[in-house]
């Protein structure tokens, strides 16, 4: 038997370990995307997305960064029966059943949990599974119920069109295709390059559209829990002012675009119409219920 030994000049392919490592980088993302990856289609909005990671996974996530906040933020977390918590589960709640309502079975994988965060910062978040965390800065500046509505009806927005998990698919890709790419080209300053063209062409554009994406989610569920959804854009616009976030810049080099362009286009005919419809519902359904 004459022995097996590897000589130079073989097969480039099976000289060069890089093009062996980005062949197994390439390959098992692949796996990954065919045996996990499905289409979804996001509700309301109706946009295709392509989604790996499962939705119990995308739950458990949610659920570890959630208790991870709890322990970190514990001496700021207002208790259950606090006004502020009160009013906040219930406008939550109001959304989550409208969404209910109109996604059946849509929201089965969501299990909602608030809690309502002492401090000044005007903000509000929805992890992955519904876990909400709203800040006393955002009840200060917001007084109607409406406007927190507005806010909370985004943050959920996020939730049902798991944005997070579609970033995560996106991510994904984007490390595998890095490493692949770093195995052919040696550059003294490659990762900076590469990280800064992942935000310019992918991240950035991509991140405005899922938030312009909430923006409507929400103020649907606006409507259909029962708030007028006119009032949507004068909250962004409130909040433009508050964070100062209304330049045209802001539509560039930020992961949101500015308030101000949130609020135009929240106030576009067939956008306000269709929401003015949910809302009329909503009511009407209310009423009814009153007089019976």
């Amino acid at each position: 038997m004459i022995p097996f030994t590897r000589r130079r000049g073989g097969p480039e392919w099976y000289q060069d370990k890089r093009v062996i490592k980005a062949a197994a980088c390439l390959s098992g993302c692949a796996v990954i995307t065919l045996c996990c990856g499905r289409f979804e289609t996001v509700p309301y909005s109706n946009r295709r997305h392509f989604i790996v990671l499962p939705p119990l996974a995308e739950g458990f996530l949610g659920k570890c960064f959630f208790a991870r906040s709890k322990i970190e933020l514990a001496s700021k977390i207002l208790p259950p029966e606090h006004p502020d918590s009160v009013r906040v589960r219930k406008i939550t709640m109001d959304i989550v059943r409208a969404a209910e309502r109109g996604l059946a079975g849509h929201l089965d994988r969501l299990d909602w949990e608030v809690i309502v965060v002492k401090d000044k910062l005007v903000n509000a978040s929805c992890l992955p599974g519904g876990k909400i965390i709203v800040y006393t800065g955002l009840l200060e500046q917001m007084e109607m119920d409406a406007e927190v509505a507005t806010v909370l009806g985004h943050e959920v927005g996020h939730a049902i069109a798991r944005h997070v998990a579609e970033n995560i698919t996106k991510f994904m890709w984007f490390v595998v295709l890095k490493i692949v790419f770093l195995q052919f080209i040696d550059l003294e300053e490659e990762d900076e390059l590469i990280d800064g063209m992942w935000k310019v062409l992918f991240q950035l554009p991509f991140s405005r559209r899922m938030e312009m994406e909430a923006d409507y989610i929400g103020i649907m569920l606006l409507a259909a829990a029962g708030f007028d959804p006119q009032i949507a854009p004068t909250v962004y616009e409130k909040m433009g002012k508050i964070t100062g976030s209304d330049s045209e810049l802001q539509n560039y080099i930020s992961t949101h675009p500015s308030c101000k362009k949130r609020a135009q286009i929240l106030s576009q005919d067939r956008v306000m119409q269709e929401a003015m419809e949910l809302y009329r519902k909503a009511r009407a359904d209310k009423d009814f219920l009153l007089q019976g």
